[in-house]
C-alpha cells in the first residue's frame, strides 16, 4: 500500500470522503466531505509526534482521528488566527488551506464579499501585490478595500459576472472567448509592470512543475511508472519551448490563468487572483488556459466541441505571433504535465477514482 493510500483508507474508514489534498513535503492538506457531504478541512501529518503537537496548539474545534489525521472544524487555525472568528460570525468558508490562507464571503444584498485570510506577516506584501495588480492599465481584478494586518484579513471588492468554468456547461457565446484572448492580451501588453515584479521564465516554470511530481512521488500519489511518463513529457514540453526563439521582451503575465479565474460580465472580463504576476513568457498564460480547458474535457465539465471552439476564440482575440502560437503548444503540454501530477491528489475531481486518463 503506497503512502497516498493509507491516507485515502483512513479517511474512508471514519465516514470521510477525500475531493482533493494538497501536498506538502511533511504532509497533506486535505478538502474532506463528511457523510451529509458537508465539507471537512484537515490536515494528514506524517510524523504522530508532529500531529499531536499541531492539534494541541490549534484553537478551537480540532479533532484526531488516529495518529496522523487532524481535523479543523469551522476555520480552526493556529497560524490563521482571525479565520475561526470570520466563520463564527457567519462568513461561509470557500477555501482554507491550513495554515496558509483561506477565503471566506458574506452575503451581503444582492452579493457577496470576499475576504482573503493569510497568515499575518504576508499580509502588508499581498496588499501590495493586489493593489499593484489592480492598477494595471485595462487590467480587471478586484481591489483592498480594507485589511487588518494583525489579523491577516484582506478585504476585496467582488467584480461581476459568471466564471468562464460555469459558462462551459452550455454553448459559450463566441463574442465571450474572443474577449477572454483580448483581455489576456491587454495584460500582456501593460507598458509597465508593478514594482516588485518577478520574473517567471520556462526553467522557473519547469522547476515548479518538477517540484510537485517530486511531492507525487514522495506521497506515492503517482506510480513510479506513471511519475517516469509524466517526468518525460517535462522534459519534452520544456524542449519544445527552448527551441524556439526567446520572446522580444517579457511580458506581464498572470501565471495561474485558468478558466475559474475568468469572470464574464458581458464583454467585460475581469481576473481573480492577480497577486502571483511575473514577467515572461505570454505563452505560458495561453498554455495554462488551453490545458485547462483540455481538462474540463476530461472531468466531462464541458464537450469537446465547446472547448474546442472557446479555445479558436480565445486565439481569434488574442492574435498571436507564430512565435507565440508554437511555445503555447509547448507550455500547454507543460501545464498538462503539472495538472497530471496536481490531479492526482484530487480523486473527488476526476472521473474514474481519481487515477488521471492517460
Amino acid at each position: 500500500m503506497t503512502p497516498f493510500d493509507e491516507v485515502r483508507r483512513t479517511v474512508t474508514g471514519h465516514g470521510l470522503e477525500l475531493v482533493r489534498a494538497h501536498p506538502r513535503r511533511d504532509r497533506l492538506h486535505l478538502d474532506l466531505r463528511g457523510p451529509d457531504r458537508q465539507r471537512v478541512i484537515g490536515q494528514w501529518i506524517d510524523d504522530a509526534t508532529e500531529a499531536t503537537r499541531v492539534a494541541d496548539a490549534t484553537p478551537g474545534r480540532v479533532e484526531r482521528l488516529g495518529s496522523r489525521l487532524v481535523l479543523q472544524h469551522d476555520g480552526a487555525d493556529r497560524r490563521l488566527p482571525a479565520l475561526a472568528d470570520l466563520v463564527a460570525g457567519g462568513a461561509e468558508l470557500v477555501v482554507h488551506r491550513p495554515e496558509r490562507r483561506a477565503v471566506v464571503r458574506y452575503q451581503r444584498g444582492d452579493g457577496y464579499v470576499y475576504t482573503k485570510v493569510v497568515r499575518p506577516s504576508r499580509t502588508a506584501e499581498l496588499v501590495r501585490r493586489v493593489r499593484a495588480a489592480a492598477a494595471v492599465p485595462g487590467l480587471s481584478a478586484p481591489e483592498v478595500t480594507q485589511w487588518d494586518e494583525a489579523g491577516g484579513t484582506i478585504v476585496l471588492t467582488t467584480l461581476p459576472g459568471q466564471t468562464l468554468h460555469d459558462l462551459l456547461t452550455g454553448v459559450v457565446p463566441a463574442v465571450v472567448a474572443t474577449e477572454v484572448g483580448r483581455a489576456v492580451r491587454t495584460l500582456h501588453s501593460a507598458a509597465t509592470a508593478p514594482d516588485g515584479t518577478t520574473t517567471h521564465d520556462l526553467a522557473a516554470e519547469v522547476d515548479a512543475t518538477r517540484a510537485l511530481l517530486d511531492l507525487a512521488r514522495t506521497h506515492r500519489a503517482l506510480q513510479p511508472r506513471e511519475a517516469l511518463v509524466v517526468d518525460r513529457r517535462i522534459a519534452a514540453a520544456a524542449a519544445t519551448i527552448a527551441a524556439l526563439a526567446r520572446p522580444a521582451a517579457p511580458s506581464l503575465l498572470h501565471r495561474d490563468l485558468h478558466d475559474k479565474q475568468l469572470l464574464v460580465d458581458g464583454a467585460s472580463i475581469g481576473m481573480l487572483d492577480v497577486d502571483t504576476l511575473g514577467l515572461g513568457d505570454p505563452a505560458l498564460d495561453l498554455g495554462n488556459l488551453l490545458a485547462h480547458l483540455d481538462l474540463r474535457v476530461r472531468q466531462g465539465w464541458t464537450q469537446r466541441e465547446t472547448a474546442a471552439a472557446v479555445e479558436q476564440g480565445v486565439l481569434d482575440g488574442y492574435v498571436p505571433d507564430d512565435r507565440t502560437r508554437a511555445a503555447t503548444a509547448g507550455y500547454r503540454a507543460l501545464a498538462a504535465a503539472r495538472l497530471e501530477a496536481l490531479y492526482a491528489f484530487r480523486p473527488g475531481d476526476l472521473p474514474g477514482g481519481g487515477q488521471p486518463a492517460k
